[in-house]
């Protein structure tokens, strides 16, 4: 297989030194490396703020002793700057050990040996970057001159080209080759003292097609005039109302209030609601959930591209996969990584990621979705005589050892008597995750899904994800006005 120059140095006597390096000393290793280069292009206000290419050469690797981790960075990759942070990486993989508390064992993988690559119709390397920044000035001008009453604006964007591999003392060697790309727009609207923002984005692994979807070219229409709609809308008298969620709010919630409470480490940490319920009902019977990373969602929905969360692999190797959380309400699954797998005594289902080629491994989602069922939207609303649609979200908290959370919503309606009313802005919704999962009153069909792109932090981290799922009715939700 043709892999880029620089990679070529992890060969079978490179692997087989390593090998020699870790007999008798540790029980696992793995090494990540990946050449790369990309655009960042940040305008505000029409005006740059940021215009730059990079080019990065990185390695990480990674020791394993009897629940003692090593980790070594190294930016030269060459034999002698491999090898030496490999025997590092080994000392402090017999430190973390000797101070650690957690003794276990890794379970071995079957190797994986194989090669990945994304097939764009337009490359990204092919678009000179004078195209990439008249396409962020469109983007600009249209927000800006939207309307008098946009005040600011900001567009980001961008891209990256990677080529990595993967080897691990399982006898796994995998290579990949991919791009990614992705655009924000965000506007901020002032009237009578009043100050109102909306933000939107789209990404995806593939080339510069991303940018040519329907989606895509509305981005900062779509932003602007979300922006100028909140200037005269209402805040809400708070109290106990009947909420339908949109999709996007749908995916928030089933991410982050409920998805980080799904991921092993945070069980193992003893630091989520979801502690010891594997097998109970933890949802209504109507309620499916599921993480899917798998490639090929893109083109089901009709897509250029795949869907930013997606991964072929996760970052120890093992293949991404459909892993669902909870079937019928009751709570079949955690995310796992090598180590909470391992701990578990369990199969890993491909969820150990990270930032870069030089981050460890987190448990993390991918692509968190809610099952869709039969309820047509426009029914839900007729069906609901006193509540509140909530669309999109704007910023929340969540806490995954309590369950508590809060959420702002971007654009809301006033729903009386089976009929949309009047817009309202800054609603809060709160509640505990399983009360609200008990509390579903109605869950849209396939025709409402949809889904969003977005980075997800943890542990210092940020990763690609996607959620989703259809619209969906929940009972006596707790609400707010921000003011």
């Amino acid at each position: 297989m043709e892999i880029a120059d620089e990679l070529t140095i992890f060969d079978e006597e490179l692997i087989t030194k390593l090998n020699q390096l870790a007999s008798n000393k540790i029980e696992y290793w793995d090494i990540k490396s990946g050449v790369g280069t990309g655009t960042n292009l940040d305008f505000t206000d029409q005006k740059s703020k940021e215009i730059s290419s990079y080019e990065i050469r990185e390695c990480g690797i990674r020791t394993f002793k009897n629940g003692g981790w090593g980790f070594t960075v190294i930016k030269d990759l060459s034999n002698n700057s491999i090898e030496k942070g490999f025997r590092n990486a080994i000392k402090l993989a017999h430190l973390t050990e000797s101070l650690g508390k957690n003794k276990f064992t890794l379970k071995e993988r079957d190797p994986l040996i194989k090669t990945f690559r994304i097939n764009s119709q337009h490359n990204i390397d092919d678009i000179n970057i004078e195209e990439k920044i008249d396409l962020v000035k469109y983007h600009e001008k249209i927000s800006s001159t939207y309307s008098s009453a946009i005040k600011n604006t900001r567009t980001f964007y961008m891209d990256g080209h990677s080529n990595s591999v993967f080897i691990n003392s399982f006898g796994s060697y995998i290579y990949q080759d991919l791009s990614v790309l992705r655009m924000f727009t965000l506007a901020y609207a002032q009237k009578d003292g009043i100050l109102q923002r909306a933000v939107n984005s789209v990404g995806g692994i593939g080339g510069f097609e991303i940018t040519k979807t329907e989606k895509a070219s509305k981005l900062s229409e779509k932003t602007a005039k979300e922006a100028i709609e909140l200037l005269d809308a209402k805040s809400p008298v708070g109290g106990k109302f009947t909420v339908i969620m949109d999709p996007k709010l749908t995916g928030t919630f089933i991410h982050e209030a409920f998805g980080h409470a799904a991921e092993a480490d945070t069980v193992l940490n003893k630091e989520s609601i979801l502690e010891g319920k594997i097998g109970e009902k933890v949802a209504i019977e109507d309620i499916t959930i599921y993480d899917d990373p798998t490639m090929g969602q893109g083109k089901k929905l009709n897509l250029p591209y795949e869907l930013f969360g997606s991964y072929f692999v996760d970052d120890e190797g093992i293949p991404s996969q459909k892993t669902i959380i909870i079937k019928d309400g009751i709570l079949n699954n955690y995310l796992h990584s090598l180590e909470t797998s391992s701990r578990m005594d369990i199969a890993p289902n491909g969820h150990g990621r990270a930032s870069s080629y030089t981050a460890r491994p987190q448990v993390r989602m991918g692509i968190t979705i809610l099952e869709p069922k039969d309820w047509d939207v426009e029914e839900m609303i007729k069906d609901t005589k006193k509540g509140i649609l909530c669309q999109d979200f704007q910023y929340g908290y969540t806490d995954p050892t309590t369950g508590n959370f809060q959420f702002k919503c971007k654009l809301s309606y006033k729903i009386e008597n089976g009929e949309r009313k009047e817009l309202m802005r800054d609603v809060a919704l709160s509640g505990m995750t399983l009360e609200v999962l008990n509390k579903i009153s109605a869950i849209g069909n396939q025709d409402s899904f949809s889904f969003s792109d977005g980075m997800c932090g943890k542990g210092g981290q940020g990763v690609r994800v996607c959620d989703g799922g259809p619209f969906i009715r929940a009972e006596d939700i707790t609400i707010g006005g921000l003011g």
